[in-house]
Formats: C-alpha cells, sequence, structure tokens
C-alpha cells in the first residue's frame, strides 16, 4: 500500500491497490462476463430482460437495447446502453448482438409476453417520434 496526496480534500489517502491492479480486475471481471454468455443468446436475453423490468438507469438501457431489436417502431442509443450497463451486462448486450441476424431474431429468446411487459414499462420513453 502506498499513500499519496488527495488533491480534493488536502490530505493524506491511502491507496489499497495499483491502479494496474484494477485494471487486472476489471480484466478479469470482462473475461468471466464474456465466458458466461459466450454461446448462449437465450442467457444473455434473459438478463437483459430481467435488467430492463426494473426501474433503473439500467432497465432503462435495457429495455431501449430489447425494443429497438423487437420492432422499427423503438430507438435506443447504443452509446447510452452500454454506458448505463456495468461490465457483466455489457458483455451480455455484446453476447446477444453477435447472435442475431439472418434467422437469429430475438423473438427465439423471449416471448411476446416478455416484450409486452417491457413495452408497458419502458414503451413511451423509446418510442420512435413519427412524423
Amino acid at each position: 500500500m502506498e499513500t499519496i496526496q488527495d488533491p480534493i480534500y488536502e490530505g493524506n489517502v491511502t491507496v489499497r491497490r495499483t491502479l494496474e491492479e484494477l485494471q487486472a480486475i476489471e480484466e478479469k471481471k470482462r473475461q468471466r462476463a464474456a465466458a458466461r454468455y459466450q454461446n448462449n443468446p437465450q442467457a444473455a436475453a434473459t438478463k437483459l430482460y430481467q435488467i430492463a423490468r426494473g426501474d433503473t438507469g439500467g432497465g432503462r438501457a435495457a429495455s431501449a437495447l430489447l425494443l429497438s431489436l423487437w420492432n422499427k417502431n423503438f430507438v435506443c442509443n447504443m452509446r447510452d446502453v452500454i454506458c448505463s450497463l456495468d461490465t457483466d451486462n455489457s458483455q451480455a448486450v455484446i453476447a446477444l448482438l453477435g447472435t442475431l441476424g439472418p434467422g437469429h431474431h430475438l423473438e427465439r429468446y423471449l416471448t411476446q409476453e416478455q416484450i409486452i411487459e417491457i413495452i408497458d414499462v419502458w414503451g413511451s420513453t423509446h418510442e420512435r417520434s413519427r412524423k
């Protein structure tokens, strides 16, 4: 451990981990999350659905992504999605997006009832404006 000068409080602060140690911890978290969702889009979609059911910033971000993948009536800001979710949940987003495409649609992983539940909570927030 080392002691450094804190510029805000003008006192000494004990640093328990170096920057390199903190970065290594975050990288391990990212790798574990990536392994959890690798080749498992169902787990990624379910995780995001569970988050989207909540009334949090992460819920708003997860719901925006899921609704925008459901149909063209909803939009999401991908920067907001990634910045609003922690490492584990961001890896779920990346895993889900990596599997969607021809023959792999969100309908394979979430039911219409689940999406309707998200629309009831968040639909008006993410609805594309129509002119």
